[in-house]
């Protein structure tokens, strides 16, 4: 009667996973048609069933992920300590009036703030949308005569600057780089503003190939000098005239603003309806009490004047002020279309942001790999569970089909509780599943072993069952806890995707040890209290009896391990290096997708001309790759000198040059990403730190567990030798660096520390049991009964590893090389890299205390 209670938990809680799994299938069930009937006819129902179901990441459904950092420099310091708390609150609401559904917006560190806008894929305008500062502001011009005055008392400091240059010795011309000549453009290399000017009524007007020059021009101290305090020149927020031909317009404006946007009390879109900008988007404003009296004031006593609008240092217009406006309205034109019209109201009506704001990192996921990604991941489980299972079935005979029942609720309870708490799942997290069904056979296979011996040294089957349990128990919890300790290690350090990998793991750990003990041990109490005398747990295998001298080759072992340490470094040093990934090193990535496919030595012919900013760049040179289909390419442009809008630029080059190979303007973009270098240093960092808390923490634990440090230390050896190994490999296979890699690299130092947990918990048994043996003879009678448990661990683990290779997709695709690796690499330092070290360990302790 005692463990009567056992059955009915697991019946309970097989119910409630039910009842939190079923939201998510009926809501991941609907097919567009019904989703959509439903939103018609029962919104409120289906909103629930969303609100109630797994949470699906960005890199599963599309969407944008931007970090933004808030610049707190040049505030004081009264205004710096809640400006970012104001800037995310601003961002807040121009986000809630885009529209965007659940959105995530939460701070970071001291003036961070995250932004993750599921389901949008217009990159450009989000970032625009989150990042602009929106400081409106309305200032005079200059008149023309005043503007022309001080023009040409800058051509008179140029022209002088461009004599002096001229006479200065070769070796000192790189410091008058402003006066360089450029190779094509013969424009270029004229010494002042006027001869750079382009036809354009009576503004100022540049061409945009020379906007570079100009902006240089007017950087030059001498020319600032030039420029009297109370004003400043002002460029055009856009550059206007045909394609081939534009240019920029350049204005001469008092810094003293007449109006801030802090007057504005609403911004709505119309569109024109005079003849200048008939059916045009316009952004027609209305003031605050205060600001319509400012503006009525300003208007009246500057008729005739003109009155730039400027928004965050760019004139939007600048017209011409023909009488008193009395009733606070303004018009902002110049808005390319509708949405961008739109947009600047937005912000407008929510305000400016505190402080200027930079996009330090944007990741984008189109809905096509998104769709990809769960269709490979949803393959993969499917194909995974089914082959372990059968392989379970194959090796254990009937015991096998308990664990089956054990792996199938596994699966179960990790998907209920990711529902439970709507947590995010992402496509690592599907890893993450994955890599659990291949290790939760782990603590089955141990306690199955350990009826096997009990059964071959003549119990019956009641007390095989309670012996074996009772036995594999506490290999069991150190292995689980300490890889437990790594997923949360990779949880705290790791970002986005990552934690849901860790996130996964680390539920799928404490699932598996649920199944084991509660599930299996019911299942076997049952059996047994039926009177079953027998149960098939597969033939004897040969390994069960093995008596292989393990330790008597271990310096053949430690030869090997060398050599392949010193390939690696070989390699790492003076052949591939560690190729960084974008994580990392910085720089920015796009996969696109084509269809007919374009050849890779077609796009690396466009990609030498390249629109950048006001800049136009060779980036012939990049890496340009097929990314597992034909159809498919992976474009990395590493961080350098390159400015900010290199995706926009390659992206409009290619829909030029391809237009005819994108289908779907919407999902030919299938991921793009660029992280800053100071994102990427930060991510180096914490990548070092999880790793190093992670070998101190598995040190301090085995030094507890097994009282001695020297089973610590023996285990970090092994785990940094599989580390280092991997890394070696890695780099002879050119693998990249990537954040997936590294979480791949601590799952490695989990499982590898699971394989030496359980030998070493073999020895410490052995050592008491085994009284008269050398320590040397226990270590190998240790390795042997564990060889079976090993082997069979291993073969699932990697089965799991392989199937997610051949069809989890190119995304994961380095992750799950590095887990090959790590599982093959792990298997064998369990047994040659790590006991042989604690032989070593423990005859040198020896020793010394022969010696005193």
């Amino acid at each position: 009667m005692k463990r009567n209670w056992k059955p009915l938990l697991i019946l309970a809680l097989i119910a409630v996973a039910v009842y939190y799994l079923y939201p998510s299938i009926a809501f991941y069930g609907l097919s567009v048609e019904d989703k959509a009937a439903m939103e018609q006819n029962a919104p409120e129902r289906l909103e629930d069933l969303h609100r109630r179901s797994i949470n699906l990441g960005l890199d599963l459904q599309g969407g944008i992920h931007l970090v933004l950092e808030v610049d707190l420099t040049e505030l004081p310091d009264e205004e710096a300590r809640d400006a970012v708390d104001r800037a995310q609150e601003v961002i807040r609401n121009r986000i809630d009036q885009f529209g965007v559904a659940e959105p995530t917006i939460q701070r970071q560190g001291a003036n961070r703030i995250v932004v993750e806008l599921p389901g949008v894929q217009d990159v450009q305008r989000a970032k625009g949308l989150v990042g602009q500062t929106a400081l409106l502001e309305f200032q005079l011009l200059e008149p023309y005569a005043e503007r022309d005055r001080i023009i040409q008392r800058i051509d008179a400091i140029l022209d002088k600057e461009k004599d002096s240059g001229e006479d200065l010795e070769e070796g000192e011309q790189g410091e008058k780089g402003l006066f360089e000549e450029a190779e094509e453009d013969e424009p270029a290399r004229a010494r002042t503003l006027s001869a750079l000017l382009a036809p354009a009524r009576d503004d100022l007007a540049f061409s945009i190939k020379n906007l570079s020059r100009v902006r240089a021009m007017l950087q030059d101290p001498g020319v600032l000098d030039a420029v009297p305090g109370d004003m400043e020149f002002v460029f055009s927020s856009k550059p206007q005239g045909p394609q081939g031909n534009q240019y920029y317009l350049l204005y001469l404006v008092r810094k003293r603003p007449e109006m801030t946007g802090n007057a504005v009390e609403d911004a709505y879109v119309s569109f024109g309806q005079s003849v200048e900008n008939l059916g045009q988007p316009i952004v027609n404003l209305t003031t605050t009490d205060e600001g319509t009296r400012i503006f009525a004031r300003t208007t009246g006593a500057h008729v005739g004047e003109r009155l730039a609008v400027v928004l965050d240092g760019a004139v939007y217009s600048a017209p011409e002020i023909q009488t008193r406006i009395p009733y606070g309205r303004a018009i902002i034109t110049g808005s390319a279309d509708e949405a961008e019209a739109k947009d600047l109201a937005i912000v407008l009506r929510a305000g400016a942001l505190p402080a200027r704001v930079e996009i330090i990192e944007d990741r984008t996921v189109g809905p096509s790999l998104g769709r990809d990604s769960i269709e490979q991941g949803r393959v993969a489980a499917l194909y995974c569970t089914v082959v372990v299972a059968l392989f379970m079935i194959l090796y254990y005979r009937a015991a096998g089909l308990i664990a089956d029942l054990a792996l199938g609720l596994n699966i179960v309870f990790v998907m209920a509780v990711l529902s439970g708490f709507h947590a995010t799942l992402t496509l690592p997290g599907i890893a993450g599943i994955i890599l659990t069904i291949g290790m939760a056979v782990d603590a089955n296979v141990l306690i199955f072993e350990r009826i096997r011996e009990e059964l071959r040294s003549g119990k019956t089957l009641r007390a095989a069952v309670d012996s074996g349990y009772s036995n594999a128990l506490s290999a069991i919890i150190d292995a689980n806890l300490t890889t437990l300790m790594v997923g949360i290690v990779l949880y705290q350090f790791g970002t986005g995707p990552i934690r849901g990998f860790a996130l996964t793991l680390c539920i799928g750990i404490i699932s598996s040890l649920f199944t084991a003990f509660f599930v299996t041990r019911s299942v076997f109490d049952l059996i047994t209290k039926s009177r079953v005398r027998s149960l098939s747990l597969g033939p004897v295998r040969v390994l069960s009896n093995s008596r292989i001298p393990f330790l008597s080759r271990y310096k053949h072992a430690f030869a090997t391990s060398a050599v392949v340490l010193g390939v690696g470094v070989v390699s790492v040093v003076g052949i591939n290096g560690l190729p960084l990934g974008i994580d990392f090193a910085g720089g920015t990535l796009l996969e696109v997708h084509f269809e007919p496919a374009v050849e890779v030595k077609d796009i690396r012919a466009k990609m030498d001309a390249v629109p950048v900013d006001d800049k136009v760049l060779d980036l012939s040179s990049s890496e340009i790759k097929q990314f597992g289909s034909p159809n498919d390419i992976l474009i990395r442009i590493v961080e350098s000198e390159t400015g900010t809008d290199v995706a926009d630029g390659i992206k409009q080059v290619l829909k030029s040059g391809f237009g005819s190979h994108i289908p779907n303007e919407l999902e030919w973009i299938r991921r793009q990403e660029k992280v800053g270098p100071k994102i990427g240093s930060e991510l180096s960092g914490a990548a070092v730190n999880a790793v190093l808390v992670a070998l101190v923490l598995i040190l301090i634990y085995m030094a507890w567990r097994f009282h001695r440090f020297l089973y610590g230390i023996a285990a970090v050896i092994a785990l940094f030798h599989d580390v280092l190994v991997t890394m070696g490999l890695l780099s002879l296979l050119n693998v990249e660096i990537t954040l997936a890699v590294v979480a791949g690299v601590l799952a490695i130092v989990g499982y590898s520390l699971n394989d030496t947990i359980v030998v070493f918990d073999r020895v410490r048994e052995n050592l008491h049991s085994v009284r008269k043996g050398a320590f040397a003879s226990i270590l190998d009678l240790s390795i042997n009964e564990c060889l079976s448990r090993t082997l069979v661990t291993s073969m699932t683990t990697l089965m799991a590893v392989l199937i997610l290779m051949t069809w989890g997709g190119e995304v994961i695709r380095d992750f799950t090389i590095t887990l090959l690796i790590g599982i093959l690499v792990g298997t064998y330092s369990s047994i040659f890299i790590a006991s042989p070290a604690l032989y070593i360990g423990q005859e040198y302790t020896e020793k010394k205390k022969q010696k005193k």
